[in-house]
C-alpha cells in the first residue's frame, strides 16, 4: 500500500486494528540524515508490542519541601513482547508498505469489548459540557454518565466510559483549584453588570482569600420589602468541601410559604463575620431593620446582633431549644443524683 504520508498510513493501521481486534500506537520515527524534515522510516506496532522497563523500586516515599507525598500507583502488565507492526518507507514523495507482520501473541478482543478499548473511548465536547454543566448544579460525574447513556440510548453508543467521566471531572476540579474563589466572585460581579437590581459583596481575610461573601436578587430584596417584618437566620449548614458556613435569611409570605431574603457564606462564626454579614445585609436592603430575628443560641451571635441592629427584638429558634431539652434535663437529672449521692454519704 501507499500513503501520502505517515499520518494517513498510522489512521489506516488504527482502523485496521480497531477491526481485528487490538489497539496500536506509533513507534519508531528515523529520519533522513540530510534532512531533518523528512521521515525516512515510520513504524506502528501493537500496544502490547516490547516489555514493560524494570525500574527500582522506592524503598520509601519520597516527602518534598510543600509536604506533599509522591504515591506511586501500581500499573496493570500490557507489554507482552507482541510484534505484530507495520513499517512505512519515504519513497520519491510517498510512502510504502514495506514489512508487516500480522501474528500476535496475544487474544484479540472480541467485537462486544470494543467499546472499552483507549482508541474507542473518546471524550468529546459533548460529553465535556454536560459535565461541567451538571457540575454547576451539583450533578456528579456517575449521574452525568447515566444521563449520556439514556440521551444516546445504550453504553454502547456513549463513546465513553464512566471512569473517563470521572477522570475529566477530576482533571476539571484540578484545573480550578486555587482559582476557584475568584471565578465564584467573577460569576457573581457578571451578574451584578447585566443586573443593576443584583447586590453581592464579599471579603478576603490577611491572606487575601475569601472569607466572607454575602448576595440578593431583586426578588429577594422585593421579599424583604413585602415580608422583612420576621427574619430567621440559620446557620446549620456547612459546605462539604470548603468547610464554609452558609447562613441564609429567610422569612415567610402571607401563603405562609417560605420565601429567600438574601444568603450569605462566612468561614469562621465568630463576631467579626456575623457583624459583617448583618452590617452588609442591612445595606443591601436599604438598612431597613426587622421587627423580629430569629437565630440559634450562639453566643458570638448574640453579640454581633446587639452590635449591628437597634431596634430588632433578637429571640432564639424554638427547634434548637426543644432540641437540647433533653440533654439539659439528662445533665440536670445526673446532677440531681450525684448531689442526693453526696448528702447520703455525707450524712
Amino acid at each position: 500500500m501507499i500513503f501520502k504520508d505517515p499520518e494517513e498510513g498510522l489512521s489506516f493501521y488504527k482502523a485496521y486494528a480497531n477491526a481485528a481486534g487490538f489497539t496500536s500506537r506509533k513507534s519508531t520515527t528515523k529520519r533522513k540524515k540530510n534532512n531533518k524534515d523528512i521521515i525516512a522510516f515510520q513504524y506502528g506496532v501493537c500496544n502490547k508490542e516490547g516489555f514493560r522497563a524494570i525500574r527500582k523500586p522506592i524503598a520509601q516515599q519520597t516527602v518534598y519541601e510543600e509536604g506533599k507525598v509522591r504515591i506511586t500507583r501500581k500499573r496493570l502488565v500490557t507489554r507482552v513482547g507482541c510484534n505484530a507492526h507495520i513499517c512505512m518507507r519515504y519513497d520519491a514523495g510517498k510512502y510504502v508498505v514495506t514489512h508487516f507482520k500480522e501474528e500476535h501473541n496475544h487474544p484479540l478482543y472480541i467485537p462486544s469489548c470494543a467499546k472499552f478499548q483507549k482508541d474507542n473511548r473518546k471524550m468529546h465536547i459533548m460529553h465535556k459540557k454536560l459535565i461541567v454543566d451538571n457540575s454547576k448544579v451539583n450533578v456528579g460525574p456517575v449521574r452525568s454518565y447515566t444521563m449520556m447513556k439514556e440521551l444516546a440510548g445504550s453504553h454502547d453508543n456513549v463513546g465513553a466510559s464512566k471512569q473517563d467521566f470521572k477522570n475529566f471531572y477530576r482533571d476539571l476540579k484540578a484545573f480550578i483549584d486555587g482559582s476557584d474563589a475568584q471565578i465564584f466572585v467573577d460569576n457573581f460581579q457578571n451578574k451584578k453588570l447585566l443586573w443593576s437590581a443584583f447586590f453581592f459583596s464579599y471579603d478576603v481575610d490577611e491572606e487575601y482569600r475569601l472569607c466572607r461573601a454575602l448576595w440578593a436578587d431583586p426578588i429577594c430584596r422585593k421579599n424583604y420589602a413585602l415580608f422583612g417584618d420576621m427574619v430567621s437566620f440559620d446557620t446549620t449548614f456547612k459546605t462539604n468541601r470548603y468547610n464554609m458556613i452558609f447562613g441564609p435569611f429567610t422569612g415567610v409570605d402571607h401563603h405562609k410559604k417560605c420565601v429567600t431574603f438574601a444568603a450569605s457564606f462566612v468561614a469562621h462564626e465568630d463576631i467579626s463575620s456575623f457583624e459583617w454579614v448583618f452590617k452588609t445585609f442591612l445595606k443591601s436592603m436599604g438598612n431597613n431593620e426587622p421587627v423580629c430575628l430569629i437565630t440559634d443560641q450562639d453566643p458570638t451571635m448574640k453579640v454581633a446582633v446587639r452590635n449591628v441592629f437597634q431596634t430588632t427584638e433578637h429571640r432564639f429558634c424554638m427547634w434548637h431549644i426543644m432540641k437540647k431539652v433533653p440533654e439539659k434535663r439528662l445533665s440536670r437529672q445526673n446532677l440531681k443524683k450525684s448531689g442526693t449521692k453526696l448528702f447520703q454519704n455525707s450524712i
